[in-house]
């Protein structure tokens, strides 16, 4: 906590002196000698007030975090054309069959993901489906009539249907095409990453879009589940090592994989510890590490650390009447908000921050 000292001033005469010895200072010219960190006289500076913390000594516990994110992937978005799909429902020409993944869902290359049903495709399928199976009536019926009569010929009658047969084909695989636009299957193996939940609430209607035309209702993320992060703490991170990573929904285990120094940065690879668990590999993780605690160091706000022209560390340790005195100080490593002091305090002094 910072603390004020209460402001207090000497008496006029004092200060008439300060004044009279900073004249004399002044013209004694060029060569006076100047004393940059000598300790202020008493009698002749006015007390002012100060924001103060404390320096401490003790153990030092200290961490940083990193934000983990996967490496190698792939998104995959699914998108339907949202007039084509409103329309349909509105008109009774489409019904929702439904949604059939969750977020994080594991899935492989070509399961359904969500399907609608178009009632006009589905009968002009069957109506060509009943056609060629009454061709395939017909041809077997002229095949058994030639079987009876071997003097009767149907061989071009027969060509001619199968030749219709092989039209009528191409009509239901194009008929079939259109009705995959309404069916999303899972293009490669991956981690559903997003869904319009609001899909199932609304009955398959999509209203949440920005302007016409397409609109992503699920996203799959493919790629292994490895996770990265660079940082330049120095810190000893080894393979082998578990920590625990947070996402917005849950904690994870994550396991060090591999360890890269790259000049003065480290690049530290991460798998699951559960080689089972499906994490989306465009999550994002936030890992905290623990920094090895610091055995009886003296330590203080960053705050109070100030630099002579020639860049030596001092602070203003102040006494207990209110006077600041600038000591030389050692500083070591500054972790979060402390700088760690070598030398030149004990530990339980107040300084000043301001």
């Amino acid at each position: 906590m910072f603390k004020k000292i209460q402001i207090k001033r000497t008496n006029t005469k004092k200060i008439i002196m300060a004044a009279l010895s900073a004249s004399l200072l002044f013209a004694s010219g060029c060569g006076a000698v100047k004393r940059e960190l000598a300790e202020p006289d008493k009698d002749s500076y006015v007390k002012s007030a100060h924001s103060l913390v404390t320096v401490e000594r003790g153990d030092m516990e200290s961490s940083f975090s990193i934000s983990l994110k996967g490496a190698d992937y792939e998104k995959i978005n699914y998108a339907v054309d949202v007039d084509t799909i409103n329309n349909g429902l509105n008109d009774g020409n489409l019904v929702f069959d439904g949604c059939y993944v969750s977020l994080g869902q594991y899935v492989h290359k070509g399961d359904l993901l969500a399907s609608y049903t178009d009632k006009k495709l589905d009968k002009e399928i069957k109506d060509y489906e009943d056609k060629m199976t009454e061709n395939n009536n017909l041809i077997e019926h002229y095949q058994e009539l030639m079987n009876i009569d071997p003097d009767k010929d149907y061989s071009e009658e027969i060509s001619s249907i199968r030749g219709n047969n092989e039209v009528i084909a191409l009509y239901i695989e194009e008929a079939e095409k259109k009705r995959d636009n309404y069916r999303i299957y899972a293009k490669e193996d991956g981690t559903i990453s997003f869904v319009y939940d609001k899909m199932s609430e609304y009955l398959g209607y999509i209203w949440e879009y920005t302007g016409s035309g397409k609109y992503i209702i699920i996203a799959e993320s493919t790629g292994e589940n490895i996770f990265s992060a660079t940082t330049e703490e120095e810190y000893d991170f080894k393979v082998g090592d578990v920590y625990e990573a947070v996402s917005s929904l849950n904690k994870y285990r994550m396991v060090v994989t591999s360890v890269e120094k790259t000049g003065g940065a480290t690049k530290v690879s991460f798998v699951p510890e559960d080689e089972n668990l499906p994490l989306s590999p465009d999550s994002t993780f936030i890992l905290e590490v623990k920094r090895p605690v610091k055995k009886d160091v003296v330590y203080v706000n960053y705050k109070a650390i100030r630099y002579t022209d020639d860049s030596n560390a001092f602070v203003y340790v102040v006494d207990e009447d209110g006077y600041r005195h600038a000591v030389m100080v050692t500083i070591g490593d500054r972790i979060d908000a402390n700088v760690i002091i070598l030398d030149g305090l004990n530990g339980g002094e107040e300084v000043s921050i301001d």
